[in-house]
């Protein structure tokens, strides 16, 4: 009851996701600027920051810093807007207790995981304590935490007798019969979930155990009422196809464990649902290396496959690790994977900036470097456009016009 009545509380002082601007204004000068995808860079730019949003952007000829400023020295760093993980997990250990916990640890853990990779937004796609969550996002939003913008799909759900076997001894709710699915996605939205997330198809240790029909619609429908996103973790083919047919709107991850490669025809579904994706590549290798397995394994192949199918078909890419679930918190092997699967450096920055803005409503004021937008940035320390890899060189990571992390 405490958490929920913080997070209200939180509703009623303004944005459900904004960290309480910085009141000083903010001058970052001498940058590489990329204001979007597939625009030119501004050299030796100039923005100019006031209450959490961005005031002015233009080259140093144009922008002349006001006396009262705060200068950010950016000469030989790139920017772009601040980054989104859309697959993350708050679920270790070191999370508990988000009530009890010096806001200095919480920032600390958040500046190791989250902050240092410049992410300014998440989707945290499974709290298995979800009342500590919303704790946690509330500790942020007040800014007493330095963290990103927090959002979440609450607890999500698997097919009866479906609970995959990598998390035991832990469990998810089972959803038995439609009725059960309504109720559990109106209360995970109600308490404060911006999306709900199902097991279309669970692996349980013995084989795929797909989500019935029913259960799915049930769930889809309930969610889209509410005008949420769903996600949803396909595992294989058996679950990317029940998913398409309920309605979903984004998968987790590829479906490499069938390892099936994607042909034009499935491509075209996906296209034709219009159902974005997030690769999660570096989960594949984090697995393989873990058990001592090859990275020319059939599931490392396939999960290239399938991501090079999709974004070479026009198909919308979001980025996401599965970090907090993996505990390599290292971003370059995302990077450099899906450069590995042929997206260029415009679509990597696409994943990471203004498709999840608009896929998530959020277009008119986030994903791009531009006069009234949020002030949301990161400043790299070399050009990724000729090195993906450099997308994880963070020096700076700035969420609504605060400095949340440095280097």
């Amino acid at each position: 009851m405490k958490t929920y009545l913080l997070y209200f509380l939180m509703l009623l002082s303004g944005s459900a996701y904004a960290q309480s601007p910085a009141q000083q204004g903010l001058a970052l000068v001498g940058a590489t600027i990329y204001t979007g995808p597939q625009t030119s860079p501004i050299i030796s730019g100039v923005v100019i920051v006031k209450n959490g949003k961005i005031a002015a952007v233009g080259s140093d000829r144009q922008i002349k810093v006001p006396s009262d400023m705060k200068v950010v020295d950016c000469k030989g760093l790139v920017m772009m807007a601040g980054f989104w993980n859309c697959h993350v997990h708050f679920i270790e250990p070191k999370w508990d207790h988000a009530d009890q916990q010096p806001a200095a640890q919480l920032s600390r853990q958040m500046d190791s995981m989250i902050n240092s990779r410049g992410f300014t937004q998440v989707f945290d796609l499974a709290a298995l304590n979800y009342p500590n969550l919303l704790t946690l996002r509330a500790r942020v939003m007040s800014g007493e935490v330095n963290g990103p913008a927090i959002f979440t799909v609450g607890e999500p759900f698997v097919p009866p007798h479906g609970n995959p076997f990598y998390i035991r001894p832990l469990s998810l709710p089972e959803m038995n019969t439609p009725e059960e699915a309504v109720a559990h996605v109106t209360k995970q939205i109600r308490a404060g979930a911006d999306g709900i997330k199902m097991m279309s198809a669970s692996p349980d240790g013995q084989g795929i155990v797909p989500m019935p029909p029913d259960i799915i619609k049930a769930a889809i429908s309930t969610a889209h009422k509410f005008h949420k996103p769903v996600f949803a973790h396909p595992t294989s083919d058996t679950g990317v196809n029940i998913a398409l047919a309920g309605g979903v709107d984004i998968l987790a991850h590829v479906a490499p464990d069938g390892y099936r490669p994607w042909t034009k025809k499935e491509t075209d579904q996906l296209l034709q649902h219009k159902v974005a994706l997030i690769p999660t590549l570096k989960l594949y290798k984090w697995e393989l290396e873990r058990n001592d397995l090859p990275l020319s394994n059939p599931l490392m192949t396939t999960a290239l496959q399938q991501l090079r199918a999709y974004a070479g078909a026009g198909g919308e890419i979001l980025f996401g690790t599965d970090v907090g679930y993996i505990t390599d918190y290292d971003t370059s092997d995302e990077f450099r994977l899906m450069s590995e699967a042929g997206l260029s450096f415009d679509q990597i920055l696409t994943s990471l900036t203004t498709a999840p803005a608009r896929r998530f409503g959020m277009a008119r004021h986030s994903g791009r470097i531009a006069k009234g937008m949020d002030a949301d940035i990161v400043l790299l320390k070399a050009d990724p456009h000729t090195n993906s890899q450099h997308f994880a060189d963070v020096v700076y990571t700035i969420r609504s016009g605060k400095i949340i992390y440095s280097r």
